[in-house]
């Protein structure tokens, strides 16, 4: 992807509470689990054979300006006491884990808590299992479009196997962050419009479709792979642990083909139901924005590249049907 021109409105820090390597206290000095995020704002993905550019997190302290996407996985379990320390040298970010619910200041949630340069440390503590996930809060629409987000998986007590119920075991987890992309947005400065001027930020066109960073051509030879890193490979009558993120700004209609056998929903932003939501054979679901979904699978039908097919909705229609902009497949295949 090749930008003509740089489209930013005005930039600046207008609105910003920025702090440089700020102290707080009440922070425990042994925290159960310590996580390390640096940001870059040089990537690049791979999308339908599209090179797009990205920006996002890297475990540890890192001088990289290139990076994954999305960023790394967060991986923690319920009840434990988390420092997430972030390092931006450069520019201001925050980390917000989203779902998550600790004090103000440790929200990551920019202009009322800090827009950090330098260093800065988060204190959370989830209480609740289940599928999160985490982002920058700073120039929050246009930051998370560019791909500065990742997984937050709070596993249960019994720990990692083990669903969020705490009852329900898997054999088999994967995560899919189903995401669309707006490519003339990945032209803009980090502060677009933050201090005013029209950037395009409520013009929202994608014509780029990914699952876990990969487009369609992608996610095709991914799923002939022998060890896939998107497509779901188990064999027969095995347990599936779907941990679904909507990282789409459009809504989102999910199919599961029949062969995947019912569809189970046991959990729902990081919050498990009541009871097991058995939506049967070729369920649908409707997804919006940062929504999360654990799902469970029990295919018994043996197929490679069954489908789950994705599609992207006009978030334009207020009645009526609302028109599909975009889909993507995702695959499961069952020995």
């Amino acid at each position: 992807m090749v930008c003509a021109h740089n489209i930013n409105g005005i930039g600046g820090t207008c609105g910003l509470n920025v702090k440089v390597s700020p102290t707080v206290g009440g922070l425990v000095s042994n925290p159960d689990a310590t996580v390390i995020r640096t940001p870059f704002m040089g990537g690049s993905a791979t999308i339908n054979g599209t090179a797009v550019k990205v920006w996002g997190f890297n475990d540890g302290y890192s001088g990289l300006q290139t990076g994954p996407f999305p960023s790394p996985t967060i991986r923690v379990r319920q009840g434990q006491i988390v420092h997430t320390k972030i390092y931006s040298p450069s520019m201001p970010h925050t980390i917000h884990h989203h779902g998550i619910e600790p004090q103000q200041i440790f929200d990551g949630v920019g202009h009322t808590s800090y827009d950090i340069l330098g260093f800065y440390t988060y204190q959370w503590r989830p209480h609740q299992a289940g599928t999160y996930f985490y982002h920058c809060h700073t120039n929050t629409v246009l930051h998370a479009e560019m791909g500065m987000y990742g997984a937050l998986i709070v596993d249960p007590p019994k720990g990692q196997g083990w669903a969020a119920d705490n009852t329900t075991q898997y054999n088999v987890e994967r995560m899919w962050a189903v995401d669309d992309i707006d490519t003339a947005w990945h032209c803009l400065d980090w502060d677009a419009a933050i201090c005013g001027g029209d950037a395009g930020l409520n013009n929202f066109n994608p014509n780029l479709f990914c699952i876990t960073g990969k487009g369609q051509a992608e996610l095709n030879t991914d799923a002939n792979l022998a060890s896939p890193a998107v497509a779901i490979k188990c064999s027969r009558g095995q347990t599936v642990l779907l941990r679904y993120i909507v990282a789409s700004y459009v809504p989102q209609r999910i199919t599961f083909d029949s062969r995947l056998g019912d569809v189970i929903v046991i959990a729902e932003d990081g919050r498990v139901l009541p009871q097991q939501n058995n939506l049967g054979r070729g369920a649908v679901i409707i997804g919006a924005a940062a929504e999360r979904f654990d799902i469970i699978l029990r295919p018994n039908t043996a197929g490679t590249k069954i489908p789950v097919t994705i599609e992207f909705l006009n978030y334009r229609c207020v009645s009526g049907t609302p028109s599909v902009i975009g889909s993507i497949k995702g695959y499961v295949n069952v020995t």
